[in-house]
């Protein structure tokens, strides 16, 4: 069964044609490589499929429940927040959680005795949320990306960054994994890396 059909699907930008009539799908397990000049609509594609942006005729649709993960061509600029926090922000309701659990835990590692009672707070709202391995899963994906969790994402190198969505948009464990020229602002290393989680994945 598919993950993601595309049928007849038309999309222009003023006078400029993208989709013409465009039928995709996209089954279980399957690898799909997007190649074009720039301009041509690659990552317009992407956003019709992950429903950011609607055809202006035909459909698309998708398998109930699907969850769908998005790296973008660009990395962003105004990133403020931890590594940690980045990316457990992957996680919808419980990132937000596991961050702050994380950020007590520094605090009281630093002597804030405040800090207990968030945790013993967190903690329960973690354990009723199941999501201690979501924990781990953050930690693993942070791991194998080679990721500081501390370091503030605005101070990252452009490489560094780039890492850090990538692993924003692994640590949900989507169906589908968009990614948009991820190897821009990538090291051999870095690209290494990235080579080996999809292999695994």
């Amino acid at each position: 069964m598919s993950l993601i059909s595309l049928n007849d699907a038309t999309l222009a930008f003023g006078h400029k044609l993208l989709l013409d009539r465009a039928n995709l799908q996209i089954e279980e397990r399957e690898r799909v490589c997007l190649v074009g000049r720039n301009g041509t609509g690659k990552s317009t594609l992407l956003n019709v499929i992950r429903g950011a942006v609607l055809p202006d005729e035909g459909g698309v649709w998708r398998r109930d429940a699907l969850r769908i993960a998005h790296l973008e061509q660009d990395v962003p600029e105004d990133l403020s927040a931890t590594v940690y926090q980045t990316v457990a922000g992957g996680l919808p309701e419980l990132g937000k959680v596991l961050a702050d659990y994380h950020d007590a835990s520094h605090a009281l590692a630093e002597g804030d005795e405040g800090a207990l009672q968030r945790l013993a707070g967190l903690q329960q709202r973690i354990d009723t949320l199941g999501g201690w391995n979501l924990s781990q899963r953050v930690e693993e994906v942070l791991s194998r990306l080679g990721l500081p969790p501390d370091v503030v994402v605005s101070a990252c190198s452009g490489g560094m960054r780039r890492r850090v969505m990538l692993a924003k948009a692994l640590v949900s464990d989507p169906d589908v994994l968009l990614l948009d020229e991820p190897t821009n602002h990538m090291d051999i290393e870095a690209i290494t890396a990235l080579e080996e989680m999809l292999l695994a994945y």
